[in-house]
């Protein structure tokens, strides 16, 4: 082969390469294109997700505990074994929010979910949240699922409270419900809404009796919430042959005071037919509790609070019979408690709380049954983001 030829045949070689070349740059092009519409997609779908971690471990020391037999403190809505480190909830948390729809699911471990779970419910413990909903109008919302009750101001999870325990009222308080939810979000100063499922909660095991409940609030200033929550429904289990008609009202005021001083007050007050001891059991029982508590927060990263609280369940429908000097009713309590916080980060904290609680006296509720009054030292640390 001569050489002009051979230098012919490169020519053509080099020609037909480049002619291929602007072809696949061209569709290389095209495929990252897609790549990044593909991305983008998926980023705007995630920006609709939230998601959350909470774990918070604990000390709760028993003063003068020489006495007690059990290692578990009475009427603890968390941090409920005494003298031992150990784990108040380890959490997990997904939300989702679009326009149109949203979701929540919070899963719990740790001593507060199973403190808080009846035997016949235990199925259901590890669930804090598992909902979903659709937006019926502007301002309308239409959930279902498993919802957190809206009476009560405190929480299992210390996170959300002033001071990291909880009251005795607060224990006994209604609990979860697994139903529908109707809310109406009316304007900055008024929202509300209802709920009707079946309650779980501590006092009154798995009811698979409908239940409602109405919560509402209202925001005359820009530091002032005013909010009322109730249930109402036939507390008595489904075997049961008598109806024990429960309406359960809640108030709750929160002010904040001055920039780092807030206030919280509550009342609660219920009724119950057919549940007075004897010797008339046809009559309505009734309960009284409530809390009044403080938090200053200073330096932004240091904090002291403070709450008193009260528990007296006259007809013992919700607590149980206990004996007082000679004569039988229901649990009765007082107490306060000190606490101080340090955040060394924004999402993390460090508490120490003094709480001294007591009984009627000549009841010997605490201690396993050798004594009117507990006092406790109790330190919670946690992280939630």
């Amino acid at each position: 082969m001569s050489t002009p030829l051979r230098h012919k045949k490169l020519i053509l070689l080099i020609l037909l390469l480049l002619s291929l070349l602007p072809g696949k740059i061209s569709a290389q092009s095209k495929a990252d294109t897609i790549t990044e519409e593909l991305k983008k997609e998926v980023f705007q779908r995630l920006n609709h997700f939230t998601f959350g971690f909470y774990i918070d471990a604990y000390y709760n020391w028993t003063l003068d505990s020489r006495a007690d037999t059990s290692n578990v403190v009475p009427f603890a809505g968390n941090c409920p074994v005494q003298n031992q480190i150990r784990m108040n909830v380890a959490a997990l948390e997904i939300g989702y929010t679009s326009e149109k729809v949203r979701g929540k699911l919070a899963i719990q471990y740790g001593d507060a979910p199973n403190l808080l779970a009846a035997p016949q419910a235990q199925f259901i413990k590890n669930l804090r949240q598992a909902n979903f909903g659709f937006r019926l109008g502007k301002k309308i919302w239409l959930d279902f699922g498993y919802f957190l009750n809206p009476v009560g101001i405190e929480s299992s999870w210390p996170v959300l409270n002033y001071l990291s325990t909880v009251s005795v009222g607060g224990y006994y308080e209604v609990g979860s419900v697994l139903g529908v939810k109707l809310s109406w979000n009316y304007s900055e100063k008024f929202w509300g809404g209802i709920i009707v499922g079946n309650n779980y909660s501590l006092a009154y095991a798995k009811n698979t009796r409908m239940a409602g409940m109405t919560f509402v609030y209202f925001k005359p200033l820009p530091n002032l919430i005013i909010n009322y929550n109730n249930f109402f429904g036939n507390a008595a289990l489904a075997d049961a042959k008598i109806n024990q008609n429960l309406l359960y009202n809640n108030l709750i005021i929160q002010y904040d005071v001055l920039p780092g001083l807030s206030l919280t007050s509550q009342l609660d007050f219920a009724a119950q037919t057919n549940s007075q001891m004897k010797p008339d059991t046809n009559k309505i029982a009734t309960m009284f509790s409530g809390l009044v508590q403080a938090k200053y927060t200073f330096l932004k990263k240091y904090a002291i609070a403070g709450r008193y609280e009260f528990f007296n369940d006259y007809d013992g429908f919700l607590s149980g019979p206990y004996h007082y000097n000679g004569h039988t009713r229901g649990l009765m309590t007082q107490g306060f408690s000190f606490g101080f916080e340090y955040k060394p980060i924004k999402i993390g904290y460090i508490r120490f709380e003094y709480r001294h609680l007591f009984a009627a006296e000549g009841n010997y509720v605490f201690k396993s049954g050798k004594s009117d009054q507990l006092e406790s030292v109790i330190f919670t640390t946690g992280i939630r983001f």
